[in-house]
């Protein structure tokens, strides 16, 4: 691997790579694959349907988006699900790195809507590995269960193309549109992605979406 790539093998600001529990569950998880294509397909399958997509969750300091963290959870909105995602496949030995962008839910959920005052997700992120030659987009927010209950598209990833949320859903409305495009990074932004939360949503969406976070915890578990 070139040398280049070492950055996006690494732990780093949000990526647990080198925790034990990372380390352990990317090799079981991987085991048997026959290629870093085949292993990157078993770790973006387990991410997306067994962490359950819950935007009502911490999100102030990076212990929030740590891949553990979202592992004892068992739910997180698409960073942490994607932030899982990295550390996994880094422990794997396969580079990964955060895609950020922002897009316009056209089928938010209303209690979403509500929290945040707008249908625009701004710093929605997703997963690019490097596979043979190529840096690949998969988007692992929405778990089967959720997709089947909403209507909505299944994001499919094979290790050969890239695997973002569908522009339409099942009934052929349109559910995504991306509009604007922050970039990769090897870590996860977290002062810029609340600046722009707090400069794009303002104080009062911060705050309703704080005052939920109790409340889902007590659903969640139970």
């Amino acid at each position: 691997m070139n040398d280049r790539f070492e950055i996006y093998l690494m732990p780093s600001f949000g990526v647990d790579s080198d925790a034990p529990e990372i380390e352990e569950l990317a090799s079981v998880l991987t085991d048997g694959a026959k290629s870093r294509r085949d292993a990157a397909v078993l770790l973006f399958n387990y991410v997306r349907d067994s962490i359950r997509y819950i935007p009502y969750t911490s999100f102030m300091q990076i212990d929030n988006y740590l891949g553990t963290a979202t592992l004892e959870r068992g739910y997180g909105f698409c960073t942490q699900k994607s932030a899982l995602l990295v550390a996994l496949a880094r422990a794997a030995g396969i580079p990964a790195r955060f895609h950020f962008a922002d897009l316009k839910n056209h089928n938010l959920p209303g209690r979403m809507g509500w929290v945040l005052g707008s249908d625009m997700m701004v710093y929605h992120t997703y997963v690019e590995f490097h596979l043979d030659g190529l840096w690949l987009k998969a988007t692992p927010s929405f778990e089967k269960a959720l997709c089947d209950k909403m209507g909505w598209r299944l994001v499919e990833f094979d290790g050969t193309t890239d695997a973002i949320l569908h522009h339409r859903d099942r009934s052929g409305v349109v559910h995504i549109e991306y509009v604007k495009d922050r970039g990769t990074h090897h870590e996860v932004p977290l002062t810029d992605m609340l600046e722009t939360w707090y400069h794009e949503y303002g104080p009062a969406a911060l705050e309703r979406w704080e005052s939920t976070l109790a409340e889902n915890g007590r659903a969640a578990s139970a």
